[in-house]
């Protein structure tokens, strides 16, 4: 067992950005705690709360089932099958991560809607759940990610065992390769869950009675503000269940996970299959990307046609960008020292801590935004309503996706390259800052990216917390689609879909970084 030894200071830090995380959930609790049991019962057993943790749940539930089913086939035919452009179609599919919620929920009303190109389809009303549903599946990538990584860990031995005993590549898959890469699903099934739990984008545009969504309403109305904390504790228990049902099931499915040989794959022949395979990649990747942009252009002539001007978006491009970027660079910083401490430090201290920093997946940006909003007006009303508060807000949701990239990209390093360092009488900082280090800049390039991606797509904290005059490319396209002013927000939808593609590409990919590794 390590001691803190020389590196206290990652403990101190790592202890730091977890209590930072961890104070909004400690806010709520405490705003409850003060409410009392009394308004307890008046507000939160309720039948109006009762009715949307039901809403809640079953559009989570539901949403989580279709990105499932619809992931687990997308990953094995980029992964190990004859699928035409199956390189291509690895990174294709991953692109409607760049798609916001709300711009999904734009782009399904915009189409589905009664006044879109599509709305004469007989479809069901796209005002509810229905349109919530199609809109969320955009969250597939959150499922088909852990899945493809699962699926470079299975020795595909046990595949060639199976097919060579007669089993059909039907059953070896269901038989071998589905146990393997079961508790990846279910974690995928969980991370689509908890966004579509915490959600406000496409849910308050499809007007679903959500909890996020009726969170916001009630925070909006000076008489029923005093709900909206009780509605945010709903939310953070609904989410906490989910969580706790996924590692119940981890745990009574982690004795089908193999361990990886790191081991190339067969191309297997999907036979009279291989050409329906290519049609679900290429209608994935189209639905990510080409639906949105084609939806948007579609608009976006309509309003040119009929006279249209288009409208200086700089302010909120810039706007945009920059906190997104200082974000990206704060929050990666942020996570570099629970990532040091995964490696590096005291084993009990770093379960506390690491536990700690990733309750921003827990927490919906919803709840964030609320408790920062209460903190600010009661603890911090030098920081309310500046970019600084909004920067802690970003923090407090994204700083796991910069830890955990950083965290995997340390954790494959070759440990004896920091002890040699040692050996050759640098100190424990020298080494890091000469050997450990670089070594991780492509993590390090990849946590940054994703919260840049994030950042840029962010709702509810930009709409609570943002400072008076302050508008970003999110904020004006949600506030032009709320009155369904579709050709309007379309340039702006464009611009932010733009950005947000560029970031996503530039990501690495890790399928593909695998795949050279073995080569």
């Amino acid at each position: 067992m390590r001691r803190l030894g020389s590196f206290w200071w990652a403990h101190g830090l790592g202890l730091l950005v977890g209590l930072i995380v961890v104070s909004p959930l400690a806010w709520v609790v405490l705003r409850v705690w003060e409410r009392g049991a009394s308004e307890a019962r008046a507000v939160l057993f309720t039948l109006d709360v009762l009715e949307a943790c039901g809403w809640s749940a079953l559009l989570a539930g539901l949403v989580a089932l279709v990105c499932v089913a619809l992931s687990v086939p997308l990953a094995w035919f980029t992964h190990a099958t004859d699928v035409p452009g199956r390189a291509m179609f690895r990174r294709l599919v991953a692109l409607p991560l760049a798609v916001p919620s709300f711009v999904s929920g734009f782009v399904v009303v915009a189409s589905l809607g009664p006044s879109g190109p599509l709305g004469e389809l007989g479809l069901p009303e796209v005002y509810g759940l229905f349109g919530a549903l199609v809109a969320l599946v955009f969250t597939y990538p959150y499922a088909l990610i852990p899945i493809q990584a699962a699926l470079t860990q299975v020795d595909p031995r046990t595949w060639e065992a199976a097919r060579a005993l007669g089993a059909s590549p039907t059953r070896a898959f269901y038989q071998i390769v589905w146990p393997q890469i079961r508790p990846a699903a279910a974690s995928g099934a969980a991370l689509v869950a908890l966004y579509t739990l915490g959600d406000f984008g496409a849910v308050s545009l499809l007007r679903y009675p959500s909890l996020s969504y009726l969170i916001y309403q009630r925070y909006s109305s000076p008489f029923l503000r005093h709900e909206a904390v009780w509605y945010a504790l709903a939310l953070v228990v609904l989410a906490l269940s989910i969580v706790a049902l996924v590692k119940f099931l981890g745990r009574r499915a982690e004795s089908a996970r193999a361990v990886g040989q790191q081991r190339e794959w067969p191309v297997i022949e999907l036979g009279r299959w291989r050409w329906p395979a290519f049609v679900l990649c290429a209608m994935s990747a189209g639905f990510g990307a080409l639906l949105p942009i084609g939806v948007v252009g579609w608009w976006l002539v309509r309003g040119l046609m009929a006279g249209n001007t288009l409208v200086n978006l700089s302010s909120e491009t810039i706007n945009s960008l920059w906190m997104a970027a200082g974000a990206s660079i704060l929050v990666t910083l942020a996570g570099l020292a629970p990532a040091v401490l995964e490696r590096f430090g005291n084993p009990r201290l770093t379960r506390i801590i690491s536990a700690m920093c990733y309750i921003g997946y827990v927490l919906p940006g919803v709840v964030v935004a609320l408790a920062l909003v209460y903190m600010g007006t009661r603890a911090l009303p030098w920081m309310y309503h500046t970019i600084w508060m909004l920067q802690l807000a970003y923090m407090v949701r994204f700083v796991p996706q910069a830890s955990g990239a950083l965290t995997d990209g340390l954790l494959a390093q070759n440990p004896r390259l920091y002890d040699a360092a040692r050996a050759l009488g640098c100190t424990p900082w020298g080494a890091l800052w000469r050997v450990v280090f670089p070594a991780m800049l492509p993590a390090v390039a990849a946590g940054a990216l994703a919260v840049f991606l994030s950042v840029v797509k962010e709702l509810p904290a930009t709409l609570l917390l943002k400072p008076p005059g302050f508008a970003t490319l999110a904020q004006r396209i949600w506030s032009l689609t709320q009155d369904a002013f579709f050709t309007a927000a379309s340039p702006t939808v464009l611009v932010l879909l733009t950005l947000a593609l560029v970031a996503l590409w530039l990501r690495p990919d890790s399928s593909t970084r695998h795949d050279k590794s073995r080569q």
